[in-house]
């Protein structure tokens, strides 16, 4: 079982594998999270939180993300992007 940590540092942690993963060809809806998880985060800055619940959390709320269960379950980031920043920089394609 994971400990709990900070909400700023959970919120780093889903915006690296959950928004760009499951957003990855909808660079707005990407920038749309950002200042939502910010505000997040400022709220809730001394809360400690497990990675499960700070996802249960997302899920049940939508206000930050919208996607749909169906989509939530099946969207994989994809390799194949040409338009990802960090894989032109790596240069993966």
């Amino acid at each position: 079982m994971k400990k709990a940590v900070p909400v700023q540092q959970l919120v780093n942690w889903y915006y690296g594998n959950y928004c760009t993963r499951k957003c990855y060809n909808d660079n707005l809806r990407q920038e749309e999270h950002v200042p939502k998880l910010r505000e997040l985060a400022k709220k809730m800055r001394v809360t400690l939180m497990t990675h499960q619940q700070f996802l249960t959390l997302l899920r049940l709320d939508k206000t930050i993300c919208d996607l749909p269960e169906e989509e939530w379950k099946a969207r994989k980031f994809s390799w194949k992007n040409d338009d990802c920043i960090v894989c032109r920089k790596l240069g993966v394609r």
